[in-house]
């Protein structure tokens, strides 16, 4: 086999409206991904190996170029062009069926997912005008109950869950009916909408959704067009269907523009207020956005997880990618898979004279930002139980007795119908406070913050809670359970949600956990009538030991009584 050898390309990115080079300009061999960026002067040198290939020059603001070039080669120039930044109102946004037609792979994973069912949530729909669910009416209600539905009635919610309508109708409300067939409601947050976004503005990153003047998106002037991606070595060209531009503000800052932003008390559109939905700035102050830091990765790293295929377009046959630098547009957050990997949990139980003590630990070890996330009624409860082998957990518990309890949001009520309130662990969330301090308020009418007590990235919570053990010698079964709900108790009661948004049956009120359990660690010990340490039953060793300290006890007993 005749060996591979190394060779060099050199040359220069050159901007075509004013023939001046073109500093940071990331240059790569197209399809392998060797990348190297332009000096200050514009040129490059890139060592590559193997016969002919394309080189794409690409930078945020112009369109992607590329040449055909063998190795070696000194001299090249590529010429790359500036995106105009239109705005033609009569610009059509395309529905993700045309996209689909050469993206059919992407298309498939994104349908049904929370992004494409965006603009039909029943839940946005009950917390706005009270009409996504027969009981939609109980509760908060926007544009009955907000001390801004008459000075600001339509709000923003369609900014993020309706943006190809709040596109087309600037400062619109929310459609006023879900079962629209309007592509601005049926679309959700479809492919040309995240794929127009030509720049982030991360000095108004609080600004809801597509805001004019935070976000800049990009219509084009009929025969033109521009599609704004990740990969930097796309080289399409297909006018007026395809023209491809790097955005790098694609792996964060265009998810923060629906995943970051806060209220307008003010009603000045400065979007100064209260943090309603915090999950950007939380990555961003986390080692995860540390491009240097072992631990970085990105929104897509984590929630656009790698393609099964090396391909991005299905008809026009592309060149072959490291599947690694192919992103699935499958676009999930809170399900089982990504709850049930975010923590780790880790209980102790031991026997501290009559007592029982269990410490838990909750580390934020697994994810970007706070644990929970998101919009405000988001919330985690820890409950820590221990009951005497025989008896319910719930209603014949150990005595506990401490005073770290659930909050009286994870539910005022039956503990057997999911009301934890109360009992021993510990409930998480961002509470926000009205005019008058009266918490929880719904996020656009927060003053104030009551409590954030949510786990950062990279953070552990620990708590401790203390029983009382049995007088008499007993087999104690000790549990500690971390459930998520989707809402506040009282808010899916008073609205009689039994799905979620999308219609997926909802966990926060289904038994045994009434939320989705996260975590669980459970242990059986045998406790010796306050003498001793207790002992798990299920270890042999453990049952050896017991018997001998049985005996020292009862020896013990023997020599006082007869001393």
């Amino acid at each position: 086999m005749p060996s591979v050898t190394s060779a060099q390309i050199t040359g220069t990115v050159i901007d075509s409206s004013n023939s001046t080079p073109v500093a940071g300009a990331l240059v790569t061999r197209q399809g392998e991904g060797t990348q190297v960026t332009t000096a200050g002067d514009g040129s490059f040198v890139l060592n590559v190996s193997g016969p002919s290939m394309v080189i794409v020059a690409a930078k945020k603001g112009y369109f992607n170029s590329s040449v055909a070039v063998t190795p070696p080669a000194t001299g090249l120039q590529i010429i790359i062009d500036p995106v105009p930044s239109w705005d033609d109102s009569g610009y059509s946004i395309a529905g993700p069926s045309n996209c689909g037609s050469c993206h059919s792979i992407r298309l498939d994973e994104w349908q049904d997912t929370p992004m494409a069912l965006g603009g039909t949530n029943t839940w946005v729909y009950d917390i706005y005008s009270g009409n996504g669910t027969s009981g939609g009416l109980g509760g908060f209600v926007y544009t009955r109950d907000s001390v801004y539905a008459d000075s600001n009635p339509n709000s923003e919610c369609a900014s993020c869950h309706q943006p190809q309508y709040w596109i087309e109708n600037p400062y619109a409300a929310l459609n006023p009916d879900i079962g629209s067939s309007d592509p601005g409601v049926m679309h959700g947050i479809s492919c040309d909408i995240c794929h127009k976004i030509e720049d982030v503005d991360t000095t108004k990153i609080n600004y809801p959704g597509i805001y004019p003047g935070a976000v800049t998106f990009n219509r084009p002037e009929p025969g033109q067009q521009v599609l704004y991606g990740a990969l930097a070595d796309v080289s399409f060209e297909a006018l007026p269907m395809m023209r491809a531009s790097y955005q790098p503000q694609l792996a964060a800052e265009v998810c923060a523009v629906c995943h970051q932003d806060a209220n307008d008390p003010e009603e000045d559109h400065s979007y100064s207020g209260v943090i309603s939905e915090p999950t950007y700035l939380e990555w961003l102050a986390s080692p995860y956005s540390n491009s240097g830091s072992p631990s970085f990765a990105s929104c897509v790293d984590c929630h656009m997880p790698q393609a099964l295929t090396n391909q991005v377009c299905t008809v026009i046959p592309p060149p072959d990618r490291d599947p690694a630098r192919v992103r699935s547009h499958d676009i999930y957050g809170t399900t089982p898979e990504y709850l049930d990997n975010a923590v780790e949990l880790e209980m102790t139980a031991t026997q501290v004279g009559a007592n029982l003590r269990v410490s838990v630990s909750i580390n934020n070890s697994l994810t970007g930002h706070h644990v929970p996330t998101g919009v405000t009624v988001r919330n985690m409860i820890l409950l820590v139980e221990a009951w005497e082998d025989g008896n319910d957990p719930l209603t014949d518990s150990l005595v506990h007795l401490g005073s770290q309890v659930v909050h009286d949001l994870g539910g005022i009520g039956d503990p057997a119908q999911g009301y934890f309130a109360g009992l021993p662990g510990k409930f998480f969330a961002k509470v926000n406070h009205d005019a008058n301090g009266n918490g929880p308020t719904f996020f656009t009418d927060a003053t104030g913050i009551q409590f954030d007590n949510r786990i950062p990235a990279m953070v552990t919570d620990s708590t401790v809670y203390d029983f009382r053990l049995p007088i008499e010698d007993a087999t104690i079964h000790v549990r500690a359970r971390l459930i998520y709900r989707r809402a506040f108790r009282f808010l899916v009661d008073a609205k009689g949600w039994t799905e979620d948004g999308h219609g997926n049956p909802l966990e926060d009120v289904m038994a045994p956990d009434f939320g989705h359990l996260m975590e669980s660690s459970e242990e059986m010990l045998t406790t010796i009538g306050g003498l001793g340490a207790a002992i798990p039953v299920t270890s042999n060793l453990g049952r050896t030991a017991f018997v001998f300290l049985l005996a020292g006890a009862a020896w013990l007993v023997f020599r006082r009584r007869v001393g």
